[in-house]
This record gives structure tokens, sequence and C-alpha cells, in this order.
């Protein structure tokens, strides 16, 4: 489902991969002949490439919070400062989370997860170890198992970070055994996103103390 609210881009590529149009202008017009499942996207700027109507494209959105969402579609109306076309159901692209990473060292807790249409709680909840995190996600290991695709909720910073996280990666080592899982957060509110920027900076801060500390012992 699109989030409407939070898009900050929109680019958009021919068939062969080349970028045709980057816009932040965005708009859902009233769709008087609606495609169920599909929304109507009306991207707006100056000196557009005229494309064809029919033709394919791949529409990427991407979010405030990082996430990148590509659709495969094909062009309903174009001019040079318009172009309209529908949207269906989208894939989150795998390489997208936000810059900022830090590594951390810290525990946090799950009570439960989706898989599916399914909810699993724990009977009490699991541990969780964050190896690092940015404001796009956060990589994890744990003694539980999970599958790409699913839906951990996740219980940390002392209680004040509860957020839905997908899991896109389930990262493997040498033995073939889950090391950990590449996550990116689900509906994070400008509350979440300011502490969760303030912890990331103050981690930063604190990594560049611990190297200049370490520096002036040689």
């Amino acid at each position: 489902m699109i989030n409407k609210d939070k898009i900050s881009r929109v680019l958009v590529y021919d068939a062969k991969g080349k970028l045709l149009i980057s816009t932040k202008s965005v708009f859902f017009p009233k769709d008087f002949f609606r495609i169920k499942g599909k929304d109507l996207v009306m991207l707006k700027g100056a000196d557009f490439p005229l494309i064809s109507k029919g033709e394919k494209i791949d529409a990427v959105f991407e979010y405030i919070n990082g996430t990148r969402v590509k659709y495969e579609t094909t062009v309903d109306l174009c001019t040079e400062y318009q172009i309209n076309f529908h949207v269906g159901q989208g894939e989150v692209l795998e390489e997208r989370r936000r810059s900022f990473k830090v590594s951390v060292d810290f525990d946090a807790l799950s009570p439960f997860y989706i898989r599916g249409e399914e909810m699993y709680a724990f009977d009490d909840p699991i541990m969780l170890h964050f190896v690092n995190i940015n404001l796009g996600g956060v990589y994890f290991s744990s003694s539980s198992e999970f599958e790409k695709g699913d839906h951990v909720m996740l219980n940390f910073l002392d209680g004040e970070m509860q957020l839905l996280a997908e899991i896109l990666r389930v990262q493997k080592n040498d033995e073939g055994e889950i090391d950990g899982y590449g996550c990116r957060f689900l509906d994070v509110n400008q509350t979440q996103e300011e502490r969760l920027a303030r912890f990331i900076f103050d981690c930063q801060v604190l990594e560049r103390e611990r190297r200049k500390a370490k520096e002036s012992i040689f």
C-alpha cells in the first residue's frame, strides 16, 4: 500500500533501466476510471521526455524513512509537464536502508511476529541482539529463526521504541547457519524518527570519542 504522506521522490525508468524522470511533485488525483487494486499517480514537472501511451516503465517511490518501492506499470498519459500511470503491488528494494548506519551492541525484546496473515506471540518476549541500526532499519541476531517477509515487533531503548520491522534479508555464515536479519522499519512516525535520529547521533559521537581515545594511546 502506498503511504502517500511519506513520499519524498518518485523516479521513472524505461524498460532498459534508463532514468527518465525524477520529481518530488507527486499527486493522487480522483480516478474516474478506477482500476481495482491500483492507484492513479500523477507526476508533474518540466521538460519531461515524451513517452508513448502503453509503454512499460518502472516507477520507484522513495520514502522519507529510506524505503524504496518499485512498481512495474505502463504509461496512461504523458506530456512534457505531466505523466500519469497506475500502480498496484510494489516490490521493496532490498538495497535501500537509510544512511547514518552505526554499529551498536545492545539487546531488544520481541513479544510477537507476523507471518502472512497470522500473528505468533511468544510465551515470554524473546531477546534480540542489535548489531547495527540506522533511520531505515536494523540488523539483529536472534536464537529464534525468522523468514524473509516476516514482520517482527521490536521493543528497545528501554521501551521507548516499539516498532514493527520487516525482514528483508536472512544473512548466513560460511557454514550455512543464520548469522542475523536485515530489516526495515515499518510505519515510523515523526516522533519515533526524531528519537531514532538522536540515538544514532549519540552513538556516532561516542564512537568518535572512542576512536580518539584509542589513537591518543599510540
